[in-house]
């Protein structure tokens, strides 16, 4: 049998707290790695270490990620603009918001 593999995007997103940061512990900036599946099914997220996944939403040159947990409730919404290199998270249940910056990576 042979196995098909979904067309994938890395990125490695870089971005600071700017809304309703409080106080801060440990530095501002944050690193995410993430691997786009362009067939809209679930991606993945590597934040410190921790591994998260999401729904995937592709709208032209525009990706939303959706990480929800245990009981559904939505945790992180994570909006990558691939024309501009541009990126949010949005975490409604903290209410904090991550801008930054993204590139490709190799994976």
């Amino acid at each position: 049998m042979q196995q098909t593999r979904s067309e994938v995007i890395f990125l490695k997103c870089i971005g600071k707290y700017e809304i309703n940061r409080g106080a801060l512990i440990k530095p501002d900036w944050e690193t995410s790695y993430l691997t786009i599946n362009l067939n809209g099914l679930i991606s993945t997220i590597d934040e410190k270490g921790i591994k998260k996944e999401g729904r995937t939403l592709i709208r032209r040159n525009s990706y939303t990620i959706t990480h929800r947990d245990n009981r559904n409730s939505v945790k992180d919404i994570y909006k990558i603009n691939g024309k501009h290199g541009t990126y949010s998270v949005e975490s409604p249940q903290r209410n904090r918001t991550l801008i930054g910056t993204c590139q490709k990576g190799r994976g």
